[in-house]
């Protein structure tokens, strides 16, 4: 019985030793199986330069510059994209266009990366730019310029048969020398009665004197005169010698000079077509995005210097350029008015009240 006993033992340490050795071979095989069987990594793709919401000057040279990495195998391919169109692509992991900005529109732009791996794995990346311009007067019209009692100078330019201040009116003094109240406070602005005059900086802040000029009363545009609706109007009023406020008819007259109809001209609220872009300056550096259709193809070069309301609030600096006329809405005691605003390519005709800050331009007399 030992020796049975002793040939039983030893064929059962022997088979152990076989099931050891089989788990043995086992363990790598399942290790090479588990990592065989790994599904592949994406590639990944980045637009670096330039940085998404960027401005760019109009004419610039630009490189468009993308870059791709893939932590498992190779990049097979990347590119580049303008506005959905390929404009460059490579058998590499990065990629430089350089992207010439001359030719376009004043607008935002799509930029694109698209990057392949070895495992045909594609992905992409997207960010958008603004084309910008740096704005100011259309330097392909010729102006003229004109200073004020204080010693500022503005840009004049020539449209149709009327020559228009091409800048806010900033002045302080009539021509006179007499001053124009300063009211900062908002409850005392409030309280301002329809013949009041008065003018304040957008926000309080002497700073917009250089960029959007002054927000007046009507009375204080009007000196205290009376309104009128002639064309000429002949009010001088806060304007400097030798110009005078424009009225209603007047802005008229400008209107249909950029291609609106009587008809247009005549009614209200938003009409025409495009004469706000040709009047509006052009590009982001004062107007929000999209200042739709602006093209200052008029020379005008208005600018969003916003607005005070009648409570004394400020409101929509870079969307609204708010101009008074010397007309007044009949049985209302209101006022007549012109807006421009950003979304907009037309101009905007109402009236309102009186003791509302809106920005000045004026004509030559």
């Amino acid at each position: 019985m030992s020796y049975y006993n002793g040939v039983l033992k030893k064929n059962l340490d022997m088979s152990r030793n076989r099931v050891v050795l089989h788990i043995i071979y086992l363990i790598p095989w399942v290790l090479f199986s588990a990592c065989s069987e790994k599904e592949n990594e994406d590639p990944t793709v980045e637009v670096v330069s330039p940085a998404h919401g960027s401005s760019i000057m109009q004419g610039n040279l630009v490189s468009v510059r993308a870059e791709a990495e893939d932590v498992d195998g190779s990049i097979t391919e990347i590119s580049i994209y303008v506005q959905g169109e390929k404009v460059a692509s490579a058998e590499a992991s990065s990629l430089v266009y350089v992207w010439s900005t001359a030719d376009l529109e004043i607008a935002g732009y799509a930029l694109s990366a698209t990057a392949k791996d070895n495992d045909d794995a594609q992905v992409a990346a997207n960010i958008t730019v603004l084309v910008d311009s740096p704005g100011g007067l259309n330097p392909g019209l010729n102006y003229g310029t004109v200073s004020d009692i204080d010693g500022n100078e503005y840009g004049t330019i020539e449209i149709g048969d009327q020559t228009w201040m091409a800048e806010n009116l900033k002045v302080l003094h009539y021509a006179d020398g007499s001053p124009i109240p300063l009211v900062s406070d908002e409850a005392e602005w409030g309280a301002l009665s329809a013949d009041a005059k008065a003018y304040s900086w957008y926000d309080n802040l002497s700073g917009y004197s250089d960029t959007t000029g002054a927000l007046y009363t009507w009375a204080a545009a009007m000196n205290g005169l009376a309104g009128i609706d002639t064309v000429p109007s002949g009010i001088q009023g806060v304007c400097p010698d030798g110009w005078h406020l424009p009225s209603d008819a007047e802005w008229k007259v400008l209107e249909m000079f950029l291609g609106m109809s009587q008809a247009q001209a005549d009614n209200y609220e938003w009409r025409g077509s495009d004469q706000g872009g040709q009047l509006k300056e052009l590009g982001f550096s004062k107007w929000e995005v999209p200042n739709a259709g602006a093209s200052n193809s008029s020379g005008f070069t208005a600018i969003p210097g916003g607005f005070r309301g009648n409570k004394g609030k400020f409101y929509s600096l870079g969307h609204y350029a708010t101009f008074w006329t010397t007309s007044e809405h009949s049985g209302t005691g209101k006022a007549w008015y012109r807006t421009l605003y950003y979304d907009k390519e037309s101009v905007y005709r109402q009236y309102n009240y009186k003791n509302q800050g809106f920005s000045v331009r004026c004509v030559q007399d």
